[in-house]
């Protein structure tokens, strides 16, 4: 839906979080002399007509448009009566990528990595003088940015993609794990929403060549792929051509040089110069609850990557420190998610212990057939735990392989409480 067609509609906005806020404000500088209706949880106390959300099916007739913030599912039953009433339904994203842009947009999804790549790309643009701006689902909502960059780098959730209906000038997906089963309903809904992204006429589509979901994709562009922009022995190549070492890059583990490899492959598309790229990315820190490494703390290594919100993330994460001394911090908000391949890792190293919690925690521990394997009710108390069962010269890593709603109100309070007590040594 474009803005104009927003003129002189009755609208609602569902959902106040950091992005219903954002396209308030917008859409009050765009149509100051229009009103407009807050469906929300909580109570609101802004000038506007308030909704309660519990009552919204009591008031379809007060609203041509609402525009659903990430949160809640397009598979939510009220989206279906809104759509059955004749109500359009759309999202803050939708709206910005309607707006008319100079610059390019790269928008950038996939189960795990996509925050990472998206700010590294960002990163690379700005070291190199370009004028790019970065948000979405990182940072800065769409519609609080700026309009006269060169590049739009936009992360985009699978909440973001599901119901997108214009293209961005370069499109990528970097992997695909089941995920948020709970909003999407089931993983085909998942994968099928996630990848929308790569359906709706990109000029570009950049996807991970080892991902087979993802082999039939037009205008297909891969990373990973030995023909193309891939690492081995911590060289990257452009197909059989040597670009340079990542031994400068500072992240950890094979999964972040597989971020980089993306990243490349985006700017390569841009028209950027690979080896001026590569060597910008060596300034690059990383982004905080992820692999994010502090210490020597009482001869102790900590290591928070709260952001671990599924197996896959975990095991890139143990695979980052081969040959140390781990204690892993596991367990969260229970999803149905397989722990399998992740229990069998922790069983075939000796040098890994487990310390499992929370709601997920009892399943990998009776999952885990290694001796190495430990309980524990608290973050704080996993923590203590950790410090008493980790050699010196180890590394306490913050690794959950589950969400964090069950106690936490996000992964970074999650990260941040795990950062506290490491830095309590009493």
């Amino acid at each position: 839906m474009i803005l104009s067609e927003l003129q002189n509609k009755r609208i609602a906005l569902w959902g106040m979080g950091r992005e219903g806020k954002a396209t308030l404000d917008f859409l009050r500088h765009a149509f100051p002399d229009q009103d407009f209706i807050i469906i929300n949880r909580d109570p609101w106390d802004g000038i506007e007509t308030y909704i309660p959300e519990t009552e919204l099916l009591d008031h379809l007739d007060q609203f041509d448009v609402v525009i659903k913030s990430p949160g809640i599912s397009y598979y939510h039953d009220a989206v279906g009566k809104m759509l059955a009433h004749g109500i359009t339904v759309t999202s803050a994203t939708n709206i910005w990528f309607s707006l008319p842009k100079d610059g390019k947009v790269i928008a950038i999804t996939g189960s795990n990595g996509k925050s990472t790549t998206s700010a590294l790309t960002h990163h690379i643009l700005k070291k190199l003088g370009h004028n790019a701006v970065l948000g979405g689902n990182i940072g800065t909502p769409l519609l609080s940015l700026p309009l006269d960059a060169d590049y739009y780098v936009v992360e985009l959730s699978s909440y973001q993609t599901c119901d997108l209906k214009i293209a961005p000038d370069i499109a990528v997906l970097l992997n695909l794990f089941p995920e948020h089963i709970q909003w999407h309903r089931s993983h085909e809904n998942y994968y099928r929403d996630k990848s929308n992204l790569l359906r709706l006429g990109a000029p570009i589509n950049i996807v991970n060549a080892n991902e087979p979901r993802l082999a039939d994709t037009k205008n297909k562009l891969t990373f990973n792929d030995r023909s193309k922009i891939h690492f081995e022995n911590r060289i990257i190549y452009n197909g059989d051509m040597p670009v340079g070492g990542a031994d400068k890059f500072p992240l950890l583990g094979d999964h972040n040089l597989e971020n980089l490899c993306a990243a490349l492959t985006i700017l390569k598309a841009l028209g950027m110069v690979i080896t001026e790229c590569l060597k910008a990315s060596y300034s690059f820190q990383g982004l905080k609850h992820r692999l994010q490494v502090i210490g020597p703390i009482d001869a102790r290594m900590y290591v928070n990557d709260s952001i671990s919100t599924d197996p896959e993330a975990t095991i890139a994460a143990l695979k980052a420190f081969p040959q140390k001394d781990i204690t892993v911090i596991l367990g969260g908000e229970d999803r149905k998610q397989d722990y399998s391949a992740l229990s069998t890792l922790i069983d075939d190293n000796d040098h890994v212990k487990a310390i499992c919690v929370y709601e997920t925690g009892p399943r990998i521990f009776e999952q885990l057939k290694t001796s190495l394997k430990y309980k524990a009710e608290t973050l704080k108390a996993a923590v203590q735990l950790a410090r008493e069962i980790t050699p010196e010269g180890g590394y306490i890593v913050l690794s959950p392989a589950s969400p964090s709603y069950d106690a936490f109100r996000d992964f970074e309070d999650r990260g941040d409480q795990f950062l506290e007590h490491a830095e309590k040594t009493d």
